[in-house]
């Protein structure tokens, strides 16, 4: 069963909302900086790695998204979304692919 975090972004109209990422799929997680993180991607047959990059607002102290995005994979039991929890006031303004 798959297996999905899910992570909401407070960005306006159609790039705001709720997005799914297939936790299966998740290769490492890393925090680029205190406002993004990066979460690399297994190639898909014949592609490249993918990788999501999360802008938010910054973390400024720990526990930083990068924990929240690992707790909230250890958390997923099969065929269930989890909502990953972000530090308190910390949110999520972007998710890009690329």
């Amino acid at each position: 069963m798959a297996k999905f975090l899910s992570i909401y972004v407070t960005a306006a109209g159609l790039n705001g909302g709720e997005r799914l990422i297939n936790a299966d799929q998740i290769v490492t997680v890393t925090q680029a900086s205190a406002t993004t993180t990066t979460i690399f991607l297994a190639p898909v047959a014949g592609s490249s790695t993918d990788v999501l990059t999360l802008t938010h607002t910054s973390t400024g102290t720990t526990p930083s998204i990068k924990a929240a995005v690992n707790a909230a994979i250890s958390a997923v039991p099969g065929g269930q979304t989890v909502a990953v929890s972000f530090p308190q006031g910390v949110v999520c303004t972007a998710v890009a692919l690329g």
